[in-house]
Formats: structure tokens, sequence, C-alpha cells
């Protein structure tokens, strides 16, 4: 197994956290680049937790893991977190069933639609006061995040969300989040418009 150098993986920890936590640092457009010194990294009272997940994981696996705890919303990466794994586990399995996830979301909304005597586009559209419905449904876990992140890929509503939900509480961390992960979700942009097409028949 090749595992990373602890001093790297701290590199990566800290690239990692201002691409998710701050709008100004683009882990892709910077490559990752950081200022880090070893001084201040061995001077760091969390220098164990970096040890143990340069020990345990690949290079591959630590930057996945870092990114599965960052896009649960764990402000610090999962370093200190006793669930830290598991979320990471299960992080793993939906990256590898992607497809399956998303043509199972699309299917949630379909019935939504149906249930609800709406169109495909009523989930996008928004009110004064009121969150759209494709909000309310991330937010309340009846979707995944990684289905908003692929509908956004193939529609761009976040960019209309933005200025139509410019003065919403949630909004901008929800917008940051979708935008951060986005890089990370690769997909066949006609193999997903297909799937959502064939559950969705007015999408």
């Amino acid at each position: 197994m090749i595992t990373m150098e602890p001093f790297e993986v701290y590199r990566h920890y800290l690239a990692l956290k201002l691409h998710f936590t701050t709008d100004k640092y683009d882990i892709i457009k910077q490559q990752g680049r950081v200022k880090a010194s070893k001084q201040a990294f061995l001077k760091r009272s969390d220098l164990f937790s970096i040890k143990k997940l340069a020990k345990n994981y690949t290079d591959k696996e630590i930057v996945d893991f870092l990114i599965a705890n960052f896009v649960s919303g764990d402000r610090w990466g999962g370093m200190f977190d006793t669930e830290a794994k598991e979320r990471y586990i299960n992080w793993k399995n939906k990256q590898q069933s992607l497809s399956y996830l998303f043509t199972g979301d699309v299917k949630k909304l379909n019935n939504y639609i149906i249930d609800n005597e709406l169109q495909f586009i009523d989930l996008f559209a928004t009110e004064t006061g009121q969150h759209p419905i494709i909000l309310k449904l991330l937010l309340s876990n009846r979707i995944n995040l990684e289905t908003v992140v692929i509908l956004n890929k193939l529609g761009n509503f976040v960019a209309v969300f933005d200025t139509q939900l410019n003065d919403d509480l949630l909004w901008p961390d929800v917008s940051r989040l979708i935008k951060k992960y986005s890089p990370f979700v690769q997909i066949d942009k006609k193999k997903y418009d297909a799937i959502l097409r064939s559950a969705i028949t007015d999408a």
C-alpha cells in the first residue's frame, strides 16, 4: 500500500478545507497549492490524527476520505470525528453506484410530481419567502446531494437560485457546497440526461 507522508496529508487537508469552506479558494484552479510550513505542522495539536490518516489510507483514499467528510458538513473533514470512517464508506458506496442512486432519486422526483400534480420545472420554481421544492427535498434528505449536483450539471439552476435567493439565510452555504462538490462528481452528461428523461417525461 502506497501511503502519503503526514505533511502531504496536512497540505491536502488545508487545500480541501479552504475549497469547501471558503468562496475565494478553488482547489481545481489553484491545483491544490497552499501555504504550509513544516514548523507549524509539527506544532499542531491534531498531529496524531493526521499521522493516523497517513498510516491507514492510500494517497487517493485520504483525498476521498476528506472530500466525503467535508461534503457531509464536517468543517474539519472528519479529522477528529469518530463517525468519519463510516461517512467515508457510505460516500464511497454512493460513488460506486452513482447512476443507480441518481435513477432512484429521479424516480422519487417523478412520484412527487405525479402526487402533487406538478411539472418537472415546478421543482425549481422560486416564490417569495419559499425555498424551491428541489431544495426542500435536499434539506429533508429525501434526495441525495449527488443528485442535486448532477441535476445542476444538466440544468445549471444554481446560478438562477443565486440571484433569486440572495437574501436567504440557508442558500449561500448550500450553493457553495453544490458548486464546490461539482468537480468531484464526474458524469457522462448524455447518460444521465437519458436517465432523467426516461424517468420524467417532461424533463
